[in-house]
């Protein structure tokens, strides 16, 4: 990273799948894809800010069930430097439409093979979405910080 983070952010993604297919998110512009989620507001827990995000970005209830994976990511995007906690729990929604509630944000339904392919990012959560969950070794992983 070539400046400094400003901030320390706690987010939430959810891993949800229906039969072989996981849900993934992009913004309008990048060509990679994410986890759908968003940040923890203080006060608020972290299964509750991720059936907060799910409502608000699809529109959709969410079952938020188990942890499945902890990441610690440090990264630029836009030119802004970004430091954070990266909570990653399995989901279940209500319906598998995925219409998005947020310009400028595009869900997309892709089989599990067809993510072999795919730029996700974080690497640590592109690797539970391929392999899934129980493949995935708590308690930390990072991305993008010196040893």
């Amino acid at each position: 990273m070539t400046n400094r983070p400003k901030t320390f952010d706690v987010v939430v993604s959810a891993v949800i799948r229906s039969g072989p297919r996981v849900l993934l998110n992009r913004r309008e512009g990048q060509d990679f894809w994410f986890l759908p989620g968003g940040p923890v507001t203080l006060g608020e827990s972290a299964k509750a800010a991720l059936h907060r995000d799910i409502l608000d970005e699809l529109g959709l209830e969410a079952k938020v069930a188990d942890l499945v994976a902890v990441v610690e990511n440090a990264y630029e995007l836009d030119g802004e430097a970004h430091h954070e906690i990266n909570l990653a729990f399995e989901a279940r929604v209500d319906k598998t439409r995925a219409t998005t509630q947020v310009p400028g944000l595009e869900f997309r339904w892709f089989d599990t093979e067809a993510c072999y392919d795919l730029d996700i990012r974080p690497p640590s959560l592109a690797h539970v979405v391929r392999y899934g969950p129980e493949r995935a070794r708590l308690p930390l992983h990072s991305h993008g910080l010196s040893r």
